[in-house]
């Protein structure tokens, strides 16, 4: 089989911030939108990645995202922020919303701003990473009904992910960022799209039963990771980002692919720990260095090549990729070339 084609970050970013602006987004808008999906497929994200630079055109052009949306602050108590996204560009909204936590946490220590009627904002790790180096980032987001909670087989939960990025010294920063589903939705998409199985422990079908064929998880569930533990993460998630804010909960937002007209009514929750509130980031930076080495140290779990901190591999491809381009997969390259089409745009061009 040959190795993919890879892409030129730079390329891509153009490519979707032009598709986007045809579409009818702002140009500033376009551009923050354009960096999180090049961000999301530089750490090798592609679920995140330019392969959803469409399904944004395809709503903006049917009128769910409003291109003219500003973040409307609701309330204000300073270290606090309640907003509304207006239904704009979730990436957009959420990267304003967190660059006013950042803010709000410079001059108070902790800055948290939590935001309703939003749309799908992509990577999260984009957001919470924003907060580095001199802040700690903390992104959640909740999302429409595709998950099971523990002990049902019916749809309730959303993917309903979070970000944490806590800045080290000398060593690359801590990173989570995971769904609190088994895996992300659109992995199961891409596997449906390109008539692969997937694994029995990932999602059920419409009557609870594990299932490898995609298109019966799709009509059916998604599981959460961890059992009982990563359904009640999720569901403090949903209530934290949507319910929390005055928000839609998971069986009241709008799936991404379906009813393209509608805004989804997602909600989003950030939050910035200025490090030298608690202490001297030199300082907290070199203890979180130390940790990362003692840990490092430890002898490597049987079959693991080396032992790997949240965030170091994405940290390593994102470094790799810059400099040899991207290997985007067949899906996304296949997506580009349809919102391409749409939008009066060449495709853009692998290395």
């Amino acid at each position: 089989m040959s190795s993919p084609a890879r892409y030129p970050a730079a390329g891509l970013r153009a490519f979707c911030a032009q598709a986007l602006e045809r579409a009818g987004a702002r140009p500033a808008d376009a551009a923050v939108v354009a960096d999180a999906l090049v961000a999301a497929d530089l750490r090798g994200v592609h679920s995140h990645g330019a392969l959803r630079v469409g399904i944004y055109v395809d709503r903006l052009r049917a009128g769910s995202i409003n291109p003219r949306a500003e973040l409307e602050i609701l309330r204000d108590t300073g270290a606090l922020v309640v907003a509304d996204a207006q239904a704009g560009p979730g990436i957009a909204m959420a990267a304003r919303a967190m660059d006013l936590a950042i803010a709000r946490a410079a001059a108070h220590g902790t800055g948290t701003v939590s935001v309703r009627n939003s749309n799908h904002c992509g990577m999260l790790a984009f957001f919470a990473m924003r907060a580095l180096p001199g802040a700690v980032g903390i992104a959640v987001s909740n999302g429409d009904s595709q998950v099971a909670p523990w002990g049902t087989r019916g749809k309730f939960l959303g993917t309903n992910p979070m970000a944490v990025a806590v800045p080290a010294g000398d060593e690359p920063p801590i990173v989570l960022d995971m769904a609190t589903s088994v895996v992300a939705h659109a992995r199961i998409k891409g596997a449906a799209d390109r008539g692969e199985t997937i694994p029995a422990d990932w999602a059920v079908d419409n009557a609870g039963r594990p299932t490898t064929d995609p298109a019966q998880a799709l009509a059916g569930a998604l599981l959460p990771f961890g059992a009982f533990k990563g359904s009640g993460i999720s569901l403090l998630i949903d209530l934290l980002a949507g319910v929390l804010p005055g928000g839609r909960s998971g069986p009241e937002i709008v799936p991404l692919y379906q009813r393209l007209d509608e805004p989804q009514g997602v909600g989003h929750l950030f939050v910035a720990l200025h490090v030298a509130a608690f202490e001297p980031l030199a300082a907290f930076t070199r203890r979180v260095d130390e940790t990362i080495r003692r840990i490092r140290a430890l002898p490597p779990a049987a079959g693991a090549a080396r032992v790997q901190l949240p965030g170091e591999p994405e940290h390593l491809r994102a470094q790799a990729y810059r400099a040899e381009g991207i290997p985007l997969p067949g899906d996304a390259v296949a997506e580009l070339a349809r919102t391409a089409g749409l939008v009066g745009l060449a495709p853009p061009r692998p290395n």
